[in-house]
């Protein structure tokens, strides 16, 4: 019987040095298609291989004495990582991303599913930490040289990786030593300090709005959407599976605080960027809080819209992403000044850029609006002071974005005359692309299938 999760593991790692040897060769075309082929066969068999149905396939093995098993909430989490990443590659097709983008890509891919699959689970810290090393290189190219917010990525995720080890050991003790609840204590003070560093709660923030910034689009979009989610959930088997930190209030309550710290700062922060890099990097802390809120409220219906913008604020990140690169064609950074007028050249790469970074955000009509609605409601039940405070970043992120377009759209000089200079392929994925993320918003109900992911966690919330 062959292992599902073995499938996942070995197919992204062999497909990986084959596809940096088609670059090699300059077969550019082949490179894209065999990537985006393997985060395809990968997204549809996450959601159709059957699991422990004889006689080829079984749900589970074993290597050095740590289990990898691929259990039903892992399939969720498979599809949204496969499908996201092969639409990255895609865009990767249009806007090459430097050359270790798809090979690493891909590779890391292989990586996420076993932080996913393997048992005990916070050992998936280790395979985080590998593809974090792999990622530094998707954030690096001949027009991206490696930059401050890809060493501060790296840093943090290594200093994060040590914590959550540590709270293994105390677990795995606290097993041998029931009577000791001191270990259980020191064990939720090393998570809390983990998954801080891995979740880019303030202070560790930093690193966002610099690869927002600085790195090839589609990499930022990548490392801030396919590799957040193993984390995200990760945190929620770890809420799930032990009574004593799903039980803890006060593990909410720090939760909460997080969240709204990180929604604040941002808030803060991005009201005066003149960057369309920066913006988007503040908006990020902003989504990351509005999650730690939803998961810091407590309930099942907390964990749903938490989960729901998981599932669709990668579309948004994947369009800003095309449309800035783009843009970046014609401009040595992501300043406004630096852009003034590339929306008359560019008017449907500025289109993508703005309804991405809306979309992320929550605007009404858009696919990000049916789950920020959902956590503004539940706040406003809860504690209304906070539905204000995520609002009033909505609100800010939203001017940020007008004062952008603003500057995109004003010529240079009175008299000068543009004309559009984008590709037909690029205007036709550009409005694809914006007619989803529309669709989305429209059909709220599309975005069920993610909510049942929520009744894998029995034990998160009434």
């Amino acid at each position: 019987m062959i292992p599902a999760p073995l499938i996942f593991l070995v197919l992204p790692w062999l497909a990986a040095p084959l596809i940096y040897l088609l670059r090699l060769r300059g077969w550019f075309r082949a490179e894209v298609a065999l990537a985006v082929t393997v985060a395809i066969v990968g997204a549809l068999l996450a959601g159709a291989l059957p699991l422990a149905a004889p006689p080829w396939v079984r749900d589970s093995f074993g290597v050095l004495g740590r289990t990898f098993v691929m259990e039903p909430v892992d399939r969720g989490a498979l599809v949204q990582i496969f499908a996201l990443a092969a639409l990255i590659f895609l865009g990767a097709g249009l806007h090459p991303a430097g050359p270790y983008f798809l090979p690493a890509g891909t590779g890391i891919l292989s990586l996420l599913a076993a932080a996913l699959f393997v048992r005990p689970f916070l050992f998936a810290a280790i395979f985080l930490e590998v593809a974090a090393a792999l990622a530094v290189f998707m954030l690096a190219d001949e027009a991206h040289p490696l930059t401050r917010g890809a060493l501060r990525f790296f840093t943090y995720t290594t200093l994060g990786m040590p914590f959550i080890l540590f709270a293994a050991w105390l677990i795995e003790s606290s097993a041998a030593n029931p009577g000791n609840a001191q270990l259980l204590v020191q064990a939720t003070y090393a998570l809390a300090a983990g998954f801080a560093l891995l979740l880019a709660v303030v202070p560790f923030h930093s690193w966002l709005p610099l690869a927002a910034d600085h790195a090839p689009p589609l990499a930022t979009a990548f490392l801030t959407s396919v590799m957040r989610l193993p984390v995200v959930f990760l945190l929620l088997k770890l809420l799930d599976g032990y009574p004593w930190l799903s039980q803890n209030p006060l593990v909410y309550g720090a939760l909460l605080l997080a969240g709204t710290g990180m929604v604040i700062l941002g808030a803060l922060f991005v009201f005066g960027q003149q960057n369309l890099g920066r913006s988007m990097g503040y908006a990020l802390v902003i989504e990351y809080g509005a999650i730690l809120m939803a998961l810091g409220l407590g309930t099942r219906a907390g964990v749903e819209a938490a989960l729901a913008a998981l599932t669709v604020r990668g579309l948004g990140l994947w369009l800003w992403a095309l449309g800035l690169s783009e843009l970046r064609r014609e401009a040595s950074d992501n300043a406004f000044a630096t852009l003034h007028g590339l929306g008359w050249r560019r008017p449907f790469a500025v289109t993508a850029v703005a309804v991405g970074m809306l979309s992320l955000i929550g605007l009404p009509l858009m696919a990000g609006f049916p789950p920020r609605w959902a956590l503004l409601r539940l706040l406003a039940e809860q504690t209304p002071v906070l539905a204000a405070v995520l609002l009033a970043a909505m609100t800010s992120v939203g001017v940020v974005v007008m004062r952008g377009l603003a500057a995109l759209t004003t010529p240079r000089r009175p008299d000068e005359v543009i004309e559009p200079q984008e590709s037909r392929l690029a205007q036709v994925t550009y409005t694809v692309a914006v007619a989803a993320v529309l669709v989305l918003g429209a059909f709220p109900q599309w975005l069920l299938p993610s909510l049942t992911l929520a009744a894998a966690f029995p034990r998160l919330g009434p």
